[in-house]
């Protein structure tokens, strides 16, 4: 009875010692890899609350405490974070700091895509990058196959575990960009106007033109003039939908559907998701399945 006693003191002993690994990411396309490799082995935080528009995001006090209790802090590069080195330097966690924006394939941003808007280039400290990769599919398997590595790294004795989520994930992804790339091949006019220059690495995946009514970050406003430049190029390129961001204002988008007498449309570049969403369960795949469905309508693609 003794032995039988001290035998169940030990597993539960030895379950308890084992302790969560403890991940905090910047944005919510790096969360949603973590919390679908990591699963309920990993504690997870996302420093950009939900509904909160990433570009305009400052960390807290709050935010600090929780970061400095982190086994990793998964970030995703200088462009989308200026704020983060004198964090990280102030923590003294240099080593537990991942950057996801060494691992992708980047792309420059381009003067020309913002017609003009002087902050594309040099707003965002350290690099004139498009700081969106993860619109990319490709880019976003990438993402997935580094932070499962960099998990297992950390945690080697869940390896499996980690393992199977990962490729239940992949395949889903790819199930994904399997639409993309058969429904891309199909489109008649391979042109959007969206809201700000977040969808560029699609944009270059599939040899669709963007164009954009702001630069790289949705709170720059455009000028008169550059607005009516935009309804001519919507009217002479023949865009059927002007596309803005949910959690950005659409007015500007609204003005220039309605001036071109086309239809007017979300579309997300997936950086952050609503509490509700979360919730719900609603993530990454399902939003970028809906932006299909709607650049589907968008460049009359079958």
């Amino acid at each position: 009875m003794l032995k039988k006693i001290v035998a169940s003191a030990l597993l539960v002993c030895g379950v308890s010692a084992v302790a969560e690994l403890k991940v905090t990411t910047t944005i919510y396309p790096l969360y949603s890899i973590v919390k679908e490799i990591g699963g309920k082995k990993v504690e997870l935080n996302n420093l950009i609350p939900f509904g909160v528009e990433a570009h305009g995001f400052d960390p807290t006090p709050n935010d600090m405490v929780k970061l400095s209790k982190s086994d990793i802090f998964i970030v995703s590069s200088d462009a989308m974070e200026p704020w983060k080195d004198k964090i990280i330097h102030s923590l003294k966690i240099e080593d537990k700091v991942f950057d996801m924006s060494k691992y992708v394939k980047l792309r420059e941003a381009e003067e020309e895509e913002t017609h003009g808007h002087e902050h594309s280039k040099g707003d965002h400290k350290g690099e004139n990058i498009d700081p969106h990769y993860w619109v990319s599919l490709n880019n976003y398997i990438i993402m997935t196959n580094t932070i499962s590595k960099l998990i297992i790294e950390k945690d080697p004795q869940n390896k499996e575990y980690y393992e199977k989520n990962r490729e239940n994930f992949l395949e889903k992804v790819n199930s994904l960009k399997l639409k993309y790339d058969i429904s891309m091949q199909t489109c008649a006019n391979k042109k959007i106007l969206v809201n700000h220059d977040a969808f560029g690495y699609f944009a270059d995946d599939y040899s669709v033109k963007q164009y954009s009514i702001s630069g790289m970050t949705p709170e720059s406003k455009p000028s008169a003039k550059q607005i009516a430049e935009l309804i001519k190029i919507a009217k002479k390129e023949g865009i059927n939908t002007v596309f803005f961001e949910e959690f950005a204002s659409p007015k500007v988008a609204q003005t220039i559907a309605q001036e071109a007498h086309v239809k007017i449309d979300s579309l997300r570049p997936a950086e952050n998701i609503s509490a509700q969403e979360n919730e719900q369960g609603i993530g990454y795949l399902h939003i970028m399945e809906e932006n299909l469905n709607k650049l589907k309508f968008a460049m009359g693609c079958k």
